[in-house]
């Protein structure tokens, strides 16, 4: 992620995969079955280079803290919805006042939602306690959240996740910025440090992943696209957010703390 001149910032990224997936590229994004795009670059696809916020936000807002500022936001959703039209995709629609009104977790998981429906994606449907919890030990420890074991709670079985982790970040929007549009060579993307390297736009894969392909052969009824989101105080760099993304397969979640459908409203998407 991007940060003001004299600071350090590192991000990284994981995916796993716990069920074979059929039409798999080497990027581990599969496309069987995705819903076509509406516009924008959506993986195995990545733009071509790093974009620097235009305009540049980092005077607008706090240093190594957290910023949830209106004036801080608004700068940053124009560099994000500027770096949207070289794609090109419109810029992002909500009320930015509902958007920060929310805990920061609940904003990760809308503002992924909002990148994913205007590119043609469906949205994750829910956050979950249990997935809470383990974003929030990864933004504790400065590390990807990791999940252990292969069943969610309620009983569905996990058939891929993957997870994004940045320090040092202004906000939920100005993570977002960088995740998304700062994450290839050159970025401050840890685990983009060659231009050809695996993780290279690894964080904005899986923002957009066509997670749903991981669940192809599962009833839509059984089928569930879910989050997790958190924020923490970093010991090194003053913030944390992590966020996790699961495709899983089975019976009716346990612990929903949140719908995007209900946050889509609240925020005016």
């Amino acid at each position: 992620m991007r940060k003001k001149a004299g600071s350090l910032v590192r991000v990284a990224a994981a995916l796993v995969f716990l069920v074979a997936v059929t039409a798999t590229g080497a990027s581990g994004t599969a496309r069987a079955g995705a819903t076509e795009p509406l516009a924008g670059i959506v993986p195995p696809k990545n733009p071509p280079k790093n974009l620097a916020p235009s305009p540049d936000f980092y005077g607008s807002c706090a240093p190594d803290a957290l910023d949830d500022t209106v004036a801080c936001n608004s700068k940053i959703l124009l560099a994000i919805d500027h770096a949207r039209g070289t794609e090109p995709v419109g810029p992002l629609h909500f009320k930015l006042e509902k958007l920060l009104a929310l805990s920061v977790a609940e904003q990760l998981f809308a503002i992924a939602d909002l990148e994913r429906v205007s590119r043609g994606e469906p949205p994750m449907a829910y956050l979950t306690a249990q997935l809470d919890e383990t974003a929030a030990a990864g933004a504790l420890a400065d590390r990807d959240p990791t999940l252990a074991g292969s069943t969610l709670q309620g009983g569905a079985q996990m058939h891929a996740w993957g997870s994004n982790w940045a320090d040092g970040t202004e906000s939920a929007l100005g993570t977002d910025d960088g995740w998304m549009y700062d994450d290839g060579y050159g970025s401050s993307n840890y685990d983009c440090r060659a231009p050809h390297a695996a993780g290279c736009w690894g964080h904005r894969d899986n923002v957009l992943r066509s997670w749903q392909s991981y669940v192809s052969g599962c009833k839509a009824s059984a089928s569930h696209l879910v989050m997790g989101a958190a924020y923490a105080r970093s010991r090194r760099f003053g913030t944390s957010f992590a966020e996790i993304f699961v495709a899983a397969c089975g019976p009716a979640l346990a612990g929903v703390v949140v719908t995007w459908q209900k946050l889509k409203a609240a925020i005016g998407a």
